[in-house]
């Protein structure tokens, strides 16, 4: 009826699951807001209810406007990992294959560049179209290459968080220099300004700081000098590591200036940044997996613990999912 809007709407079928009156103090949901997922997910409503109990006027968040409206693609282009060597980023094939598989289910056209013949997402059974990709090019991943692949296929989009970190490297360098937004490409999931944040780390201390987040000190440096200063306002020992580098390569801790610059030298081989930060070794480390959709939605899949503390490689050790030592508080209080 008239004044009367949809609050919340179920996404698998657009059923109604609550109404707000527009000038009056009257909302309902269709569902228990104190038994979601997480006690905080609709905390919201309640907030809402006590501010109108008070007198407070409440502003209302509707639904529609963050309805989810999907987009559809035909192609996509997904760009594969680079080169792997044995025992190392299997994860990045698993990921690729996982990917393929979901954008078969959606019925779109994918195209893989991949430059290993031994892996799954490469070998996948062409026969059966739902499974593989429709076209695979063994190229190494390069930013000419991929835009050759680009202006052949003309995709209209193309997905880079699924092949570690060549694939991002690509994927950034593409679309600072305008090659992909001038060949009308989107990229899909995680955007590339996300991807930069991420990776570096000053931006994504800002980010941090945004939310009003703690973060461990930490400096950049482009030379030895820069290194020296920024060690000894954190005070030594301290962890060394370059920057745009996942997987810890050229990183180590100093305990003392000769070694810090032992450690510089190597890594700004690999490197134009590095990092200097505060020595957190023996801290617990914890991993929340977190799946956003466009619209913010946002879903805590699982949480984990890694069994040894910080300062020991995750790839030398064990995470166990979910975590064993944190109280019910704690796990809610990271998990909003």
């Amino acid at each position: 009826p008239p004044m009367w809007k949809p609050l919340f709407l179920n996404a698998n079928d657009d059923s109604n699951e609550g109404i707000i009156h527009t000038s009056k103090p009257f909302f309902s949901v269709q569902f228990h807001p104190e038994a979601s997922g997480g006690p905080f997910d609709t905390a919201f409503l309640f907030e809402k209810f006590v501010g109108h109990v008070r007198g407070v006027p409440q502003p209302i968040v509707l639904q529609d406007a963050l309805r989810y409206k999907q987009r559809t693609y035909k192609k996509v282009l997904l760009v594969g990992s680079g080169g792997l060597s044995i025992g190392q980023a299997g994860e990045f094939d698993y990921s690729g294959s996982q990917c393929i598989k979901a954008l078969k289910e959606e019925g779109i056209e994918v195209v893989l560049i991949n430059p290993n013949i031994a892996t799954v997402q490469t070998s996948q059974e062409k026969a059966d179209y739902s499974q593989g990709a429709d076209r695979v090019y063994f190229l190494p991943i390069r930013p000419p290459v991929v835009m050759d692949i680009v202006h052949k296929e003309k995709p209209d989009g193309i997905i880079v968080s699924m092949g570690g970190q060549t694939a991002l490297n690509v994927g950034v360098e593409l679309w600072k220099s305008g090659q992909l937004q001038a060949a009308g490409v989107e990229v899909l999931g995680t955007q590339i300004p996300v991807i930069e944040a991420t990776e570096d780390r000053e931006i994504f201390s800002e980010k941090l700081k945004e939310i009003d987040e703690t973060i461990a000190l930490s400096y950049s440096a482009t030379n030895a000098d820069e290194a020296v200063e920024a060690a000894n306002k954190i005070g030594f020992p301290v962890l060394v590591r370059a920057a745009f580098a996942l997987g810890g390569l050229g990183s180590g801790f100093a305990a003392d200036e000769k070694e810090l610059r032992e450690l510089a030298a190597k890594a700004f081989a690999s490197s134009s940044q590095i990092l200097i930060d505060q020595d957190l070794r023996g801290w617990k480390e914890l991993e929340y997996e977190v799946v956003r959709d466009a619209a913010d939605n946002c879903i805590t899949v699982c949480n984990m613990e890694n069994f040894d503390p910080l300062g020991v490689h995750t790839g030398d050790s064990i995470v166990v999912a979910p975590s064993q030592t944190l109280t019910n508080r704690e796990y809610f209080m990271l998990r909003k």
